[in-house]
């Protein structure tokens, strides 16, 4: 009786379905659920996320040469509704993750890698340099995605579970030979970096770390464990700079380019070392997070291309725009990361400030994300301009990153003041 007591008051208290969840998280996936497209292969229920959608009326719209939905996109819904689901589980977001993991499930190569897009007549599409099966973001994407999905304690996922471990096993082998000769450098405008993240770059580098330590929680092995720790330690050679000299301790994206979108270094380094107990990898995100990250808040660069220089690093090159959801929300997982380490309050009030770019504490003013209706805008464009489209990207990136500060109530509560109503 007191079982059932306790299940009813739970209930009363967070409801039977997300709505709940999402009015104190202020995460509303109306308009994700606008982007969400089902459609059948051999039986089977496939749901599908269109990339683009337009203003003023929100229409989709599809690339003739890419596609409508890809892996990169519904990939990334697939983590957010994994995580909602672990929040409050619910008959629809269960069967949100069982469709869109049947489309990242069909979208795996012979080769172990996944293709990327999909087009309107729901054939994949193989062979644009952006499809094309191969080790690229959305292959990474995809192994994360699953990974998140073999991570849910639910019964109702078990035959969905085994059949994202089985996918991931076919990928590991494949992952497991990045950077196998780790000792071979190349040069870039005197900037050192390791051959074998010549064309991968540090983001994917850490893209794969995500995925892997993931699928070292559900099957450790010294191995595996080998292999995260000599990718934390690339990550690692790539910061540049030092408490007092640019770039602060960021981690290059790629060769000697640091951009924001998809900076998920830090937040790799932290992530992994706190499953690893691995202090030198800690340490490593944290001094990112700590120097870095401040200086990005007051310069807001979306994008640095930089020489080695007798007095330290000269910026060849610098833009200030676009700034989309994705330039924030790595950052954000990454300030987080540092927060659940020692609770430092340094980095509670640098999540705060991260987390306002979406409420309207940017360059131009604007409330890139609207909780009324989940949209987020595609992108500042100037100090001026607002790019008011909203494809799956803005909108997932900016889920994620707001679901993530809405984990912790004592940030969460000074972001949220700044929503209007």
């Amino acid at each position: 009786m007191k079982s059932k007591l306790i299940g009813l008051c739970l209930l009363i208290i967070f409801g039977c379905e997300s709505e709940v969840v999402q009015k104190e998280s202020a995460i509303n996936t109306d308009h994700l659920d606008h982007l969400y497209e089902e459609y059948e292969v051999n039986g089977e229920q496939i749901g599908s996320i269109w990339i683009y959608c337009e203003a003023p009326d929100y229409h989709h719209v599809t690339d003739e040469d890419e596609g409508y939905t890809c892996v990169d996109d519904v990939a990334r819904s697939l983590v957010l509704y994994v995580n909602l689901y672990k929040e409050s589980p619910s008959k629809k977001v269960e069967e949100k993750i069982v469709t869109l993991s049947n489309f990242v499930l069909n979208m795996q190569a012979e080769n172990g890698y996944f293709y990327n897009f999909v087009f309107p007549d729901k054939s994949i599409n193989k062979t644009h340099q952006n499809s094309v099966a191969e080790a690229n973001w959305w292959s990474w994407r995809a192994f994360w995605a699953l990974s998140e999905v073999a991570s849910l304690d639910d019964s109702v996922f078990s035959e969905l579970k085994e059949e994202a471990l089985s996918s991931m096993k076919r990928l590991l082998p494949l992952m497991m030979e990045i950077c196998a000769n780790k000792e071979e450098v190349f040069t870039t405008e005197g900037i050192v970096t390791p051959t074998c993240v010549k064309d991968i770059g540090g983001d994917q580098l850490a893209l794969l770390m995500i995925g892997l330590s993931n699928f070292y929680e559900l099957e450790p092995s010294e191995e595996l464990k080998q292999k995260l720790e000599e990718f934390g330690g690339i990550l690692e050679g790539l910061q540049l700079g030092d408490e007092e000299e640019f770039p602060y301790f960021a981690s290059m994206s790629w060769q000697n380019i640091w951009h924001a979108w998809g900076n998920s270094q830090a937040y790799a380094m932290l992530k992994v070392g706190r499953l690893l107990e691995n202090e030198t990898m800690i340490k490593a995100g944290q001094r990112e997070v700590e120097y870095f990250i401040p200086h990005y808040l007051k310069e807001k660069p979306s994008f640095f291309k930089l020489a080695k220089s007798e007095d330290g690093y000269e910026v060849m090159e610098t833009e200030a725009f676009p700034q989309i959801a994705y330039n924030l929300r790595p950052m954000i997982y990454a300030a987080l990361e540092a927060y659940e380490v020692n609770k430092n309050p340094s980095y509670k009030k640098i999540a705060i400030d991260l987390g306002n770019w979406y409420l309207g504490d940017n360059q131009a003013n604007q409330q890139m994300y609207d909780p009324k209706t989940g949209i987020t805008f595609d992108g500042i464009i100037s100090m001026t301009e607002v790019n008011k489209n909203s494809g799956a990207e803005s909108t997932i990136e900016a889920l994620l990153a707001l679901q993530a500060i809405s984990k912790y109530p004592e940030i969460w509560n000074e972001v949220k003041m700044n929503l209007t109503n």
